[in-house]
């Protein structure tokens, strides 16, 4: 169920430059309302003195790992290839709410979620950089996550502050513990749910439809 982890990306780009103090938009911006694993996704990264909006491939390839588009903050330490991107490789994704499927029984039902007072809040986010056979570089990120969403087998992103943003795009602080110790400090997000069409279930739904509320019953399916 994992691999159906969704989000969207509503704020218009002057909104998203002003309230990220983005300096240099390096990509061609659209609001995105149903962002899928393997798509490029927007992100937030330090190059030099100027933070940027940039994109990489959501979800890290070759597949290391079943999950390749969350890590787990309690275990980000322990593995070898996440802890070097945790010390160098560190950027922000950006986030107006993201999907996740209540099963009950034999009926599945769509939600949104999104955070009470951040129209588009900060998840941290750790990348590599994959060289193909010609040496071309493709960039993919993953999201750092914690315990699951709302009764759900959904990761639950955690969300920066300006404080803790800061700290993390710094690409001078590379100690391993003063970061993890900053995740494992963020308080939880103040979030909250409500149902969406089934349809944002398939990948190629991207319509401002699949963000608006419906009644629950609509949001039901049978699986």
């Amino acid at each position: 169920m994992h691999m159906c982890n969704r989000y969207s990306l509503t704020a218009e780009l002057s909104d998203l430059t002003e309230h990220f103090r983005i300096d240099r938009v390096h990509v061609p911006y659209l609001m995105r309302y149903n962002i899928a694993p393997t798509q490029q996704v927007p992100i937030i990264q330090q190059i030099g003195g100027e933070r940027c909006l940039n994109q990489h491939r959501w979800g890290l390839m070759p597949y290391w790992g079943k999950n390749s588009i969350n890590a787990n903050v309690d275990t980000l330490a322990d593995r070898r290839y996440l802890r070097s991107m945790l010390t160098k490789k560190r950027c922000v994704v950006p986030c107006s709410g993201f999907y996740i499927w209540k099963i009950e029984g034999k009926k599945k039902s769509a939600w949104r979620v999104v955070h009470r007072t951040k129209p588009t809040f900060a998840m941290p986010g750790i990348y590599d950089v994959w060289l193909d056979s010609e040496r071309n570089e493709y960039p993919m990120c993953t999201v750092v996550t914690r315990g699951s969403a709302f009764g759900t087998d959904h990761p639950l992103p955690l969300v920066l502050d300006e404080e803790a943003m800061e700290l993390w795009l710094d690409p001078k602080e590379t100690r391993i513990e003063v970061l993890q110790s900053m995740l494992q400090a963020l308080a939880d997000a103040d979030f909250r749910t409500y149902p969406v069409t089934p349809y944002v279930e398939n990948t190629s739904w991207e319509t401002p439809d699949c963000i608006e509320e419906v009644h629950p019953s609509m949001a039901l399916y049978k699986i």
